[in-house]
């Protein structure tokens, strides 16, 4: 009989549909399972772990990310040709290795800031999977599949190659094959079709079709940016997300990211193809200046998941962000709420990424996936309402404990399993490496 662990808090924050505050509540575990949540006092267990002045919450549950991109921390943000005109020419230097320990370093990042589960897509995409196994983090994870030309499109062109998006996608079939269901079902694999206009028509329908077969998800940005929403329009009269539904690849197991140049006849396509978003505030507003049709994004209806995309890996960052831009977008002080933005990077990610039976909310049969956030600290006391402190001020420096699958992979703000100085020396040493190889101007 498994052991039963319950873990006390001041506040247990459940993220259920009710969206209430156990003040003074526990959680009991068994395995890798919850089993209990409610008053302290009233549940029991075998060993009992009291956080007294913490308060305990479903893990952050990240709908986008590139965990290796933290190479690039620091050097997009203020070049006007920050994705075409140098992330993607230095993309062409990422090798296995690098990918590996760059990976490595963002779980870390994830991990340490209350992200339990987390949707990558890039390039080598089994070394990522790799050191998400190592991690013990929940991942779904997808290669990134196209076959245009990726630098070329910051000069103009417009060069695809069947023989490109074969090999890519054949990478993905062997990234399911190899990873889907691994480390004890932790590791998902969906198929990356990278992006409306890097993937030709026919690879699209490749990719749907593969991921099909195998009853995978798909993994796309869509109206992401001002050349592709101009490529799409010039060469075949339709937005993003028009083309895409056209090749079959919009649907309930598609999860489409950004948006930004997305219109109201594209959100009924989404609603009416019961398409998910995956939206990442923080990155979008600073990279872009932009935030796509978010208020009728939500108004539709549509299953939306938060996440933090790349560089900058903090969900509570966010958080912030998504609120903040939706009321200057809006004019309206009130239109998102702290406890919807909390929703919205828990539980509504879960259900956007078809894990809602598993993860996203503190439920008995649910995974043990939980997070403690102290706050007994300057900037987040006095505390009355829970959801309006950390969704206002906490940061992942805040979290201590992170448990995944109902082990601890964070404790007392250090990793379990891992060194994190070595792991940022190795990253360190590896993206040394690929900016001498690929340094762009």
């Amino acid at each position: 009989m498994e052991k039963r662990l319950v873990l006390e808090a001041g506040w247990v924050l459940p993220m259920d549909a009710k969206l209430d505050v156990i003040r003074n509540g526990a959680v009991a575990i068994e395995g890798n399972q919850i089993v209990e949540v409610g008053p302290a006092g009233d549940v029991i267990g075998d060993e009992i772990r009291r956080f007294p002045r913490h308060v305990l919450l479903p893990g952050i549950v990240n709908a986008h990310t590139h965990v290796a991109g933290a190479i690039f921390r620091g050097q997009l943000e203020d070049r006007p040709d920050n994705f075409y005109g140098y992330a993607m020419p230095m993309e062409k230097h990422l090798d296995a290795d690098a990918i590996h320990v760059l990976s490595r370093l963002g779980i870390a990042e994830l991990l340490l800031s209350g992200c339990t589960t987390m949707n990558d897509m890039f390039h080598h995409a089994a070394e990522t999977a790799h050191a998400a196994a190592e991690a013990g983090i929940r991942a779904q994870i997808a290669h990134k599949t196209y076959d245009v030309d990726l630098p070329g499109i910051g000069q103009g062109r417009r060069d695809y190659s069947p023989e490109r998006g074969e090999r890519k996608l054949g990478q993905n079939v062997e990234l399911y094959e190899k990873w889907n269901g691994a480390a004890d079902g932790r590791i998902e694999v969906r198929f990356g079709a990278h992006a409306a206009d890097t993937c030709s028509p026919g690879l699209h329908r490749e990719i749907v079709t593969e991921a099909r077969k195998r009853g995978a998800g798909i993994h796309t940005h869509v109206a992401q940016g001002r050349s592709e929403h101009e490529y799409l329009r010039d060469r075949y009269g339709q937005s993003s997300v028009r083309f895409l539904e056209d090749n079959g690849v919009l649907g309930r197991s598609t999860v489409a990211v950004h948006l930004l140049y997305a219109d109201t006849g594209d959100v009924e396509i989404l609603r009416r193809t019961e398409t998910p978003a995956a939206h990442c505030p923080g990155n979008v507003i600073k990279s872009s200046g932009m935030l796509g049709p978010m208020s009728e994004v939500y108004a539709a209806g549509l299953r939306v998941g938060w996440g933090t995309d790349w560089v900058t890996m903090d969900p509570w960052d966010a958080m912030r962000a998504g609120i903040s831009g939706l009321r200057l977008q809006t004019n309206d002080h009130l239109a998102l709420s702290a406890r919807e933005a909390l929703r919205l990077s828990t539980s509504g990610s879960a259900d956007a990424l078809g894990l809602a039976d598993r993860v996203g909310s503190l439920e008995p049969g649910k995974r043990a996936d939980l997070i403690l956030v102290d706050i007994d600290q300057p900037h987040l006391a006095p505390l009355a309402d829970p959801f309006g402190v950390l969704v206002y001020n906490a940061s992942g420096r805040d979290v201590t404990h992170v448990m995944v699958d109902g082990a601890f992979l964070v404790a007392d703000r250090r990793l379990a399993y891992a060194d994190t100085s070595e792991l940022i020396r190795d990253a360190e040493l590896a993206a040394t490496r690929v900016w001498a190889a690929g340094r762009v101007s």
